[in-house]
């Protein structure tokens, strides 16, 4: 087949980042006023921002779907649950632990259950995983929960290996993420790539390690930077938007430029196509 016969998937995998509280959650979560069906898998609690009517118009709360994650240190779910939901297939999980099947849950009859199953999803419905950066923190503490329990486990220092399976579970995720014929943004934080290596910065997306953070943009076509500029919301996405920050997208579409009101992730769906509206 040459590359006129090639037909590309008609789906987007987005990774926007940044600095806490500079709008990613409701840069993603505007797409619902746009029409599209947001199934946000919320491991840290960052939903909450939708809330605000002056974030997101109160009539496009009803095309978001809300799966809430109780993940934390010493109960590492998150990353068995996302994998699960990644692998497809019907999907039900409890609201107070976030475990598929709950056995606990089970025996409660007024307990609260999600269900889900992105193989039904069509090209109106879009995955977000916010963030991959507590996605990345569940995989580690999975890792290492059996030392983490132990006396003394609070000053347990990860090893090599700790960092190296950690690193499989996120490939794992991120491989599935790449493969799927759904839409997909997930939603991380930054960090400084380079730190400790040398004095010059180079923001990149958590993932895990600085080093498998470094190549996380391999596995999406779009990587978006978001960040707060002279007080207004500002976007980067193209390879050349800054020296210092990793962003790049496949699809030509800019967004750099595009003033605080129309900051927007809408084009990257309607190069596609696909326009909900």
């Amino acid at each position: 087949m040459n590359l006129d016969q090639y037909t590309q998937s008609a789906r987007v995998k987005a990774l926007v980042y940044g600095p806490p509280k500079s709008g990613k959650t409701v840069l993603v979560g505007k797409l619902a006023e746009a029409g599209f069906t947001m199934h946000f898998l919320d491991l840290d609690h960052g939903i909450k921002s939708l809330m605000n009517p002056e974030m997101l118009k109160p009539v496009a709360r009803k095309n978001i779907q809300v799966y809430s994650l109780p993940d934390h240190r010493m109960y590492p779910i998150a990353i068995d649950t996302v994998r699960a939901i990644l692998k497809g297939g019907l999907r039900k999980f409890c609201h107070a632990h976030g475990k598929i099947n709950c056995p606990l849950c089970s025996k409660v009859p007024d307990a609260k259950w999600y269900e889900i199953d992105i193989l039904k999803f069509t090209d109106k419905d879009v995955l977000v995983i916010d963030t991959l950066s507590q996605l990345s923190n569940s995989a580690m503490s999975k890792v290492t929960l059996k030392e983490l329990q132990a006396p003394g486990g609070e000053e347990y220092k990860q090893t090599f290996n700790d960092y190296a399976k950690q690193g499989q579970y996120m490939e794992e995720v991120l491989s599935l993420i790449q493969v799927l014929d759904v839409n997909i943004i997930c939603i991380s934080h930054d960090i400084d790539s380079e730190k400790a290596e040398s004095s010059k910065e180079y923001l990149v997306p958590i993932v895990g390690t600085r080093n498998f953070s470094k190549l996380a943009a391999k596995y999406f076509d779009e990587v978006v930077y978001v960040s707060i500029v002279n007080k207004k919301h500002s976007v980067m996405n193209t390879s050349t938007s800054a020296g210092n920050v990793l962003t790049g997208g496949r699809s030509g579409v800019k967004l750099d430029g595009l003033k605080d009101t129309e900051i927007s992730l809408l084009p990257l769906f309607k190069q596609l196509g696909v326009n909900p509206a």
